[in-house]
């Protein structure tokens, strides 16, 4: 072939070419055009018009694992000795709760479940857990909790809130599930006969406790004591620290769109407010790597509760990352039942009479 003939065949295959790989620079540059117009402009509006996705994603109440649990039997689960009950709300909700009994009454009354409220009266600590967003009182880490508090001889009620596992299903605010621990505490409280009664919360359960247990302590009922485990100053802190907002916070209309309609749907859990002039005692847990709830966070409402409350016990306890407990799994450290045995002991006795 003659090299002008060779260069009249490959012009049109190069300007081809070239067409190609233009019309393909374009058609990528407008995919990541649309998938940031719709990250950065379309999921805020969405998110600031729709208090439903709000509570969605605050709650994660819809999140049910592990599925397709059997409540009514719960040593399916690994948990000797547990009652599988329900109370029912002053606003006609029902709630799920599982008792766990204390080791030193497992072998005695494991079988006869009958007796199980009455136990609650016979003498040892109390321990209401109020769980994060998301799953139920059946998960993993949950459930190696309880046999952390039930090894130190404690009762332990696990409550499932409004809208969560077998629980009445309805839409969920902060107002009802406080209303839920609450409720759960004072139902315990009239057949506790005296006996002491202590909340454990963990991540949102944190800021469902620390509002549930103000609101007591102004009805004159008090707790003796409050264990926060990996908590937040309040909910608008915590959306500005979550790793699924870092994308969003060095925009202009963060507040605007994000942070102020959560606000205006009533969601705040502001913890460093409510617990700002109560009486219990209080201990706070938190592991430096997790990544869900920065352990600064944990710092902050220590300080400011240090602060703001006298002659109330206040103490808080960091692990550090190399022991990899992260968000869930603090129920792993080998020494958590003594310093919880502690914190009980230590709480009853420096208690005001």
């Amino acid at each position: 072939m003659a090299p002008c003939m060779y260069f009249s065949f490959m012009k049109p295959v190069m300007i081809f070419l070239l067409i190609c790989v233009l019309a393909t620079c374009y058609i990528t540059t407008s995919f990541f055009a649309i998938i940031l117009f719709l990250i950065f402009i379309v999921v805020p509006i969405v998110f600031r018009y729709s208090p439903s996705l709000q509570r969605g994603m605050i709650f994660l109440n819809y999140v049910r694992r592990p599925f397709n649990v059997n409540y009514s039997q719960p040593e399916v689960y690994g948990l000797r000795g547990t009652r599988n009950f329900y109370i029912n709300t002053n606003d006609n909700m029902t709630l799920g709760v599982w008792h766990v009994l204390p080791r030193n009454l497992l072998d005695k009354y494991e079988k006869d479940k009958s007796n199980y409220e009455q136990l609650l009266s016979h003498g040892e600590p109390i321990v209401i857990y109020m769980h994060g967003n998301s799953g139920t009182r059946a998960n993993e880490h949950r459930v190696q909790l309880y046999h952390v508090l039930r090894n130190i001889n404690c009762h332990v009620l696990a409550v499932d809130y409004r809208s969560y596992a077998d629980s009445t299903d309805v839409e969920v605010s902060e107002l009802g599930v406080v209303t839920d621990a609450m409720e759960m505490f004072k139902w315990t409280h009239k057949r506790a006969n005296g006996t002491p009664i202590f909340g454990w919360g963990h991540s949102l359960g944190t800021g469902i406790g620390s509002h549930a247990y103000s609101l007591l302590e102004k009805e004159d009922i008090y707790p003796n004591g409050l264990i926060l485990e990996a908590p937040f100053t309040k909910m608008s802190d915590e959306i500005r620290e979550y790793p699924l907002t870092k994308i969003h916070r060095m925009l202009p209309w963060f507040e605007f769109f994000i942070i102020e309609p959560v606000q205006e749907n009533n969601i705040i859990f502001d913890t460093e407010k409510h617990l700002m002039d109560t009486k219990m005692s209080i201990l706070i847990l938190h592991a430096k790597d997790d990544i869900v709830i920065p352990y600064t966070l944990g710092e902050k409402l220590y300080n400011h509760i240090l602060k703001t409350r006298v002659n109330a016990t206040t103490e808080l306890v960091l692990y550090d990352a190399h022991l990899k407990f992260g968000h869930k799994f603090i129920c792993k450290d080998k020494e958590l039942g003594n310093r919880i045995r502690k914190f009980i002991d230590d709480s009853i006795n420096n208690a005001p009479q």
